[in-house]
């Protein structure tokens, strides 16, 4: 894209971690509005494969290869985006693994790469977009929490990571509001997609059995809810966390 695409009204969002379904619906539901999409994903060849599925549905899409924990790379990647595109409207932090175990077993290169993926991961992404939003007056930053934030059997390094999201989302939304910038956190339970499925089926049933609702959520409606924090419409919205776990958190 050449650089006098400057001047294009059409809003550009970045999704990390984005080739899985949930980015893949994400990306979709953004992409719907009429909001161009660039997923990036550890694998490119997957975030351009997700893109392309895109594209076929209308939607503008770019797949794009980037390690989140590689701050240079993350740098590098907002610079030249922003350099060809002209702007950053949107970013949606989706990126991060997951390496759990019991508290007293957790292995000390596991809770670190939990902790580089989702807590540096996120803080490289916002840290290189907020001076772009600032400039723009106006960004939507959507952050990627969990229920796993109040606590879980076995999921010290997850739980700990979600909740220094959580955290650190704050702290960006307090700084940046009155730049007409957003920062927010989604936090789904159980979702038919991802990791819950490569769960033992006896760890899925016991986990929707504890849900009120009684079955898991789908990531069309999560999707959903990125798209309203992303929005025009949540401009008044800013430092909160929303649970779509079909009731688990009150439950």
């Amino acid at each position: 894209m050449k650089k006098g695409s400057m001047m294009s009204d059409k809003k550009l969002a970045v999704l990390t971690g984005a080739a899985g379904g949930l980015g893949v619906a994400a990306s979709r539901a953004l992409g719907k509005t009429g909001v161009k999409v660039v997923l990036t994903d550890m694998a490119a060849d997957k975030a351009e494969a997700a893109a392309a599925a895109l594209r076929t549905e209308g939607i503008d899409a770019l797949g794009v290869g980037l390690n989140v924990t590689d701050c240079a790379a993350v740098d590098r990647f907002i610079t030249e985006l922003v350099k060809t595109d002209g702007r950053l409207n949107i970013l949606v932090n989706l990126a991060g693994v997951v390496r759990n175990d019991y508290f007293t077993k957790v292995k000390n290169e596991d809770f670190d790469l939990t902790f580089a993926s989702h807590v540096k991961g996120t803080m490289y992404c916002m840290r290189a977009a907020l001076p772009i939003m600032r400039a723009q007056k106006y960004g939507r930053i959507i952050n990627m929490s969990s229920i796993a934030s109040r606590g879980a059997l076995g999921g010290t390094s997850y739980s700990a990571a979600k909740g220094a999201i959580e955290a650190m989302s704050r702290t960006a939304a307090i700084e940046s509001a009155a730049k007409g910038i957003t920062v927010n956190c989604v936090a789904p339970g159980m979702i038919a997609a991802g990791m819950f499925l490569t769960t033992p089926t006896q760890f899925q049933d016991a986990s929707i059995a504890r849900t009120p609702m009684k079955r898991a959520g789908t990531p069309e409606e999560v999707a959903h809810c990125i798209a309203f924090f992303a929005s025009p419409e949540a401009s008044f919205v800013t430092g909160q966390t929303l649970f779509i776990c079909g009731g688990l958190s009150i439950g």
